[in-house]
This record gives C-alpha cells, sequence and structure tokens, in this order.
C-alpha cells in the first residue's frame, strides 16, 4: 500500500511541475513581407504581426524608454539587397498616461502591427534578424520578456 502512494505522490510532484514549468507565450508572432511580387527599385514593408493572448499587452516602442517598461527593439542584419528607410513604425498603438510609470506609454491589445520600410536594391532579396519585446498581464501584472527572429527571403529558396 505504501508503494501505491509513493508512486501516486511522485506523479503528483512530476504533473505539478510540469504545470510551473510552461514557458509563457502571451505575444505569437508573424513576420511577411507586404508584396507578393517584387522587383529592385521596389518599395515595400516587412510587417512584423503579432496576436496577444486576452488580458495581455505589448508594448510598443514609441514612447519614452526611460519610463520603465521595455519597449520593443528590432535589430535588422545588413545585407546589400535592401537599404532600410526610417525606423520600424507601430500602426495603431494605443497610447495612454500610466500611473505607475508616471508617463505616457504605448502598446497594443489582442493584435499587433509594426512595419519597417526599405528599398530593394538586388535580387534576390534577404531580410533577416531579431526582435525582443515585453509582454505584461492586465490582471497579474506579471511581465514576460520575449524575443524573436525573421528571415525573409525573395523569391523564396
Amino acid at each position: 500500500m505504501s508503494r501505491k502512494i509513493t508512486i501516486v505522490a511522485a506523479l503528483l510532484l512530476m504533473m505539478s511541475s510540469l504545470t510551473f514549468g510552461q514557458i509563457l507565450t502571451p505575444s505569437k508572432w508573424k513576420v511577411e513581407l507586404s508584396k507578393q511580387e517584387i522587383k529592385v527599385g521596389d518599395v515595400i514593408d516587412v510587417v512584423f504581426k503579432a496576436k496577444i493572448d486576452k488580458s495581455w499587452h505589448l508594448y510598443s516602442n514609441d514612447f519614452d524608454p526611460e519610463l520603465g517598461p521595455i519597449l520593443i527593439t528590432f535589430d535588422f542584419e545588413d545585407h546589400a539587397s535592401y537599404e532600410r528607410i526610417g525606423k520600424v513604425k507601430p500602426i495603431n498603438a494605443h497610447k495612454h498616461y500610466d500611473k505607475i510609470w508616471e508617463g505616457e506609454v504605448s502598446y497594443f491589445e489582442n493584435t499587433a502591427e509594426m512595419r519597417q520600410k526599405i528599398k530593394v536594391k538586388s535580387l534576390p532579396l534577404k531580410v533577416e534578424g531579431t526582435f525582443d519585446f515585453q509582454s505584461c498581464s492586465d490582471v497579474s501584472g506579471q511581465c514576460v520578456m520575449g524575443d524573436d527572429e525573421f528571415d525573409l527571403n525573395y523569391p523564396n529558396n
């Protein structure tokens, strides 16, 4: 009988450790080019889209980084096939004064979209890099860091 209790206790401990060991990913990303047909000289967008879990928000990149929340940052690898035009711009981010941070923050709920304009200098086009971001729960206040990478090629190899 004590052996059965030991086995059941061990199974319960393993199941609880699996529950606590889950990695939270409240923001799931997709990165794509704004056009299907591309030629040299075109100005197109690299489009970053996120689906954000209910009751979570994702901070944008267009407010004072000294406030406290971690802004989303993008790191593009240089490549001769394109030239960046300006910076990555948020599309329809919400802005409000946050009492905790004592300043105006910019964030997304449910979905996020950010765009980087590029000029195509040669084909094949190769755009790659990484980005880091912070998502926070509106319920628990918990914040999690995230990172992702992108590797876009045209024509697809």
